[in-house]
């Protein structure tokens, strides 16, 4: 990050070799539109470079890095409406398409059916949730990031971490609350 910072292009490519994955995943799980997700993590990297001389090499490149590319979908979904899919619908993955894979025994129609249901309901009430409450489900469940990361990749504290995530599960819990749900 230093030699970046002083202008080493070898290096900043060094960087965002290392990291593209990591922002197009953060990006395609926040806007669920893998075109959408390649320019946000593209725009992420563009704001990077432009700003690599605010950058505190007393925190993580990774946080700051995550931090700006979160901004950036939250940002991004604020200004348009986020569309929901069916379960039916191939899942954009980072090599293009990939159809929907249920695992063996073969469920019985009815047991397919209900299966495919409960995920619609999850990410639909995933996605209906605040823009401030999907990225800390996003950073820690699919991110599999700590709280203590995900504190500093946003610039808040833990306390506000911690409460966030349980109210963004307590929401979750809400809309999906029901008998036949949990079964």
């Amino acid at each position: 990050m230093a030699k970046a910072r002083s202008g080493d292009e070898r290096a900043y490519r060094t960087l965002l070799h290392k990291y593209e994955r990591a922002v197009f995943s953060i990006c395609l799980r926040m806007v669920r539109n893998r075109d959408e997700a390649s320019d946000l993590a593209q725009e992420s990297f563009i704001k990077v470079f432009h700003s690599l001389d605010r950058y505190n090499p007393q925190y993580a490149f990774s946080s700051w890095l995550f931090k700006i590319t979160s901004n950036l979908c939250i940002d991004h979904l604020r200004k348009r409406r986020i569309d929901t899919f069916g379960m039916d619908d191939p899942i954009d993955g980072e090599k293009g398409e990939i159809q929907r894979q249920y695992k063996a025994p073969d469920p019985t129609p009815e047991e397919s059916y209900v299966r495919a249901e409960k995920i619609r309901r999850l990410e639909d009430a995933i996605t209906a949730l605040p823009e401030h409450y999907r990225i800390m489900l996003v950073l820690r469940h699919q991110e599999d990031l700590s709280y203590e990361e995900i504190a500093q990749t946003l610039s808040i504290p833990l306390g506000t971490v911690k409460a966030r995530i349980h109210r963004a599960r307590e929401m979750l819990k809400g809309l999906l609350d029901d008998a036949d749900f949990l079964t």
